[in-house]
């Protein structure tokens, strides 16, 4: 040990060895898709203290089909020398004359095995490689979420975790899907120079999500063509949302007409919205009174031009049977689907019923409530829980002993 406090990092050293974190950070997007070209991806480890002796950081080629030294290159180690905390080095990719298939590598950078280093915070990234033709027009797909997600323990939820994506390839305007692209992270899908001339949209929509949490979803949307087009990059903010994980929703990225070998976009930007003109017509069923008083229900729905749902005869069973008012006019009633996935609804408290007693005029009645539509089946079916509202007060069924109105419906 040096009788001097100033370390040099040469000779005797005056510090003691300690076990820093490492950190990998990247100058690019954990996962890439690119035309096979010449290009380096840069990266940078980070320890957080300086140290006595060298860190040594390994790097290895976990899966794929791309050749380390033909495909792509990488150093096996980096070294941070004594005394410095960083080193940066690059992953590079190689272009070669060869016709090939598209090829993948994954490359772990911080593999675990680093010596002297109390935690490793590595990166996996990925590289998918396309070897194109002239004609050949390659779409990458990747996404994150629009802010900060974190678990329970407030724990960053990865974007490809938070939300698996597909990303297709349809007529325009959508109603048919040609072919898809469907991996476990960021989605690439190749339009061939073959492929009949037209206009296709790029739409993607949902595989998995948690839809537990609430998250808006950013998409980034890239077209590479050889010699033509590099890199051109189309994003979208809060295009999905991770509740939007159902059958039927989708988003709308862009247009794509091929002419030949060449190409021409048009963003769209659109979320779908679900078609409730399947809704309109007559619902029957059974509902809470009907094991009291035997009155069975029936409402009919209505979808205007707007996609608004309107439903009439909401109760009329029970309210001209044991109720025993005469119904004299009544107003549709709005839906609002709020969870167009779960199919859950609400009805704002509006107009409903005029209505006679013993001939004489009621107050008016109004009506709120909320319900469920299940499009699962052959059917849809819907159930309907409503409250009445009459000069200032309301009743939904306890306060007659009875339980809570409900109706339970079936498309006919």
């Amino acid at each position: 040990m040096s009788c001097n406090d100033n370390e040099d990092y040469t000779g005797d050293s005056v510090l003691k060895a300690t076990s820093p974190s490492l950190n990998v950070t990247l100058s690019f997007e954990n996962s890439q898709t690119l035309v096979e070209q010449e290009k380096e991806y840069a990266f940078t480890v980070t320890i957080s203290e300086k140290q006595v002796t060298d860190v040594v950081i390994y790097l290895e080629q976990v899966s794929g089909d791309a050749t380390d030294g033909v495909d792509f290159s990488i150093p096996l180690t980096v070294t941070i020398k004594k005394g410095s905390l960083s080193v940066s080095d690059v992953i590079a990719i190689h272009a070669d004359e060869l016709i090939e298939e598209t090829e993948t590598a994954t490359i772990q950078i911080g593999t675990g095995l680093e010596a002297n280093v109390q935690s490793v915070s590595g990166q996996t990234v990925s590289f998918s490689i396309a070897n194109l033709t002239d004609g050949d027009l390659v779409a990458n797909m990747s996404w994150a979420a629009s802010s900060a997600v974190t678990d329970n323990y407030g724990n960053a939820i990865e974007p490809y975790d938070l939300a698996d994506l597909r990303l297709l390839l349809t007529d325009s305007p959508y109603t048919q899907v040609f072919d898809s692209a469907d991996g476990a992270g960021a989605e690439t899908y190749i339009l061939s120079g073959d492929a009949p001339d037209g206009t296709y949209s790029f739409v993607a929509d949902f595989y998995a999500a948690m839809s537990e949490i609430s998250a808006d979803i950013d998409i980034t949307l890239t077209f590479n063509q050889v010699g033509s087009i590099n890199g051109q990059t189309h994003s979208f903010s809060a295009a999905l949302n991770t509740t939007d994980s159902c059958a039927g929703l989708n988003y709308v990225m862009a247009t794509v007409t091929k002419s030949g070998n060449s190409y021409s976009f048009e963003e769209v930007g659109e979320k779908s919205t679900l078609d409730l003109s399947i809704l309109a017509g007559t619902w029957s069923g059974n509902a809470t009174w009907y094991e009291y008083f035997g009155y069975t229900s029936e409402v009919v729905t209505n979808v205007d031009a707007n996609g608004d749902v309107y439903v009439t005869g909401i109760a009329f069973q029970w309210f001209e049977g044991w109720w025993g008012e005469v119904i004299i006019s009544s107003t549709p009633v709005k839906v609002t689907i709020t969870d167009p996935c779960t199919g859950a609804f609400i009805i704002e408290e509006q107009p409903y019923i005029v209505s006679s007693y013993n001939g004489a005029i009621q107050p008016a009645y109004g009506l709120s409530g909320s319900g469920t539509i299940d499009f699962s089946g052959a059917s849809p079916t819907m159930t309907i829980y409503p409250v009445f509202h009459q000069s200032g007060g309301t009743f939904s069924g306890p306060e007659f002993d009875g339980i809570p109105f409900a109706e339970y419906l079936t498309l006919d």
